[in-house]
């Protein structure tokens, strides 16, 4: 990665943080759709320079901040975000393109899929298994979902294909090798990748 773009999320007493990344992370999404190739696979990445780890009880936080990521500056150009942004512009704050100094860290964000609560379960395998509720419910007697898991940061989204809404788990995982300088890195439609490696700075 050698450019990047940073923006910043302003809340306000009308809008909050949590609402605000659901706008911002759709318009996102709905920019890389454009750019994406014929393997639904993006030349931008997507970072969080303020993400926060769960920690004990307490939930992660992606911060305010989003970072953009791409090889080729063109690409940064081609994306547009500003345009995408424009109806959230009292919002948010879109820097110009920089170039990425240079970093002896990298990280990686990726989605996490979480296994969701005891009812989700069920009527997911009710539907799998083609099952009865009361089926379903002795497959997951003394269920517990990972508490880890639920304390990841999320967005909630709505799919664009189904209508319903989903959150958006993301994770972070540290490198501490030079990946970061892989020249054909590809992402999915969010900018997400558990293989693509950035500059962590």
């Amino acid at each position: 990665m050698k450019h990047y773009i940073d923006i910043t999320l302003l809340p306000s007493d009308d809008i909050g943080i949590h609402f605000l990344w659901s706008k911002v992370m759709m318009q996102l999404h709905l920019a890389l759709v454009e750019i994406q190739d014929e393997n639904n696979q993006v030349p931008v990445a997507t970072g969080f320079p303020e993400y926060r780890e769960p920690k004990g009880k307490n939930p992660g936080f992606l911060g305010q901040k989003l970072r953009l990521f791409a090889v080729e500056q063109n690409n940064l150009h081609r994306l547009d975000i500003k345009h995408w942004l424009s109806r959230l512009s009292d919002y948010v704050h879109v820097k110009e393109i920089s170039s990425i100094p240079a970093v002896d860290s990298f990280e990686s964000f990726s989605r996490e899929n979480t296994t969701g609560s005891v009812d989700k379960q069920i009527r997911r395998r009710m539907k799998r298994h083609n099952e009865n509720y009361e089926q379903a419910l002795l497959h997951y007697t003394g269920y517990q979902p990972s508490n880890d898991k639920l304390l990841v940061p999320f967005i909630r989204l709505k799919s664009l294909t189904s209508g319903n809404d989903f959150c958006l788990n993301i994770v972070r995982a540290k490198h501490v090798d030079n990946s970061g300088e892989i020249q054909h890195q590809r992402f999915n439609t969010y900018g997400l990748s558990r293989t693509g490696v950035l500059p962590k700075f």
